[in-house]
């Protein structure tokens, strides 16, 4: 994946910003409240509320820059304007999402998800992990096994695609599953355990499909 200088000054601008923006009011809320009222141990509730901050800040920003700029579909080229956006977008998200992580029960994780732009129905369970979340829709009564991995983008050589992946209402995806880029899931459907779901791939509803890559078991 190619790196260029202005990633890092980006990357490091908006890390130094959201660091900012979270260390000063911590460090006001810590002198008028959590120092007097937990003395020496007022450093353990000031770094989750630093940490807290943080996340919720970076959640803030991503989802400003959807407003402004959302994620058209579509192939780009290593040198597009479009890749490097994408690339900023996704480290404000991995380090946002890492703050996060001591208050990322397996409850509060739809929520969480949600925070970062992904498009979340009722009553899911998300044991997986989300990437792009900004491209992502998972329907009511979802379940999202754990370990699996849902990327709505795909790095091929000297490019990025970026397609949305919709997972419909009371689809099952297995334990360690792997949906790629422009993936749709029907309603119902259910992801065997372990299986590679490959760009684009349309799965109807009320089927079983598992292997690597996925092809239909049977309807259910």
């Amino acid at each position: 994946m190619k790196t260029r200088p202005v990633d890092f000054i980006l990357s490091g601008f908006f890390t130094i910003l959201i660091f900012s923006l979270s260390l000063f009011p911590m460090s006001v809320f810590s002198r008028i409240l959590t120092a007097p009222a937990f003395g020496d141990y007022h450093i353990v509730i000031d770094s989750l509320l630093f940490l807290l901050l943080y996340g919720l800040w970076s959640a803030a920003i991503l989802r400003l820059m959807m407003v402004f700029k959302p994620f058209p579909p579509g192939e780009y080229s290593m040198d597009d304007r479009l890749f490097t956006y994408w690339k900023l977008f996704t480290v404000i998200y991995e380090f946002g999402k890492g703050a996060l992580l001591p208050f990322t029960t397996v409850f509060a994780k739809p929520l969480i998800a949600k925070l970062f732009g992904a498009s979340i129905g009722r009553d899911i369970a998300l044991g997986g992990h989300l990437v792009d979340p900004q491209l992502i829709q998972i329907g009511d009564e979802a379940i999202i096994g754990h370990d699996s991995v849902i990327s709505a983008h795909t790095i091929n050589s000297g490019t990025i695609v970026l397609k949305p992946v919709v997972i419909g209402a009371r689809a099952t995806i297995g334990v360690h599953a792997v949906l790629m880029s422009g993936v749709s899931v029907g309603e119902g459907a259910v992801v065997a355990a372990g299986s590679v779901v490959p760009p684009d791939t349309s799965i109807p509803a009320n089927e079983l499909w598992g292997g690597i890559p996925v092809k239909k078991i049977k309807s259910l």
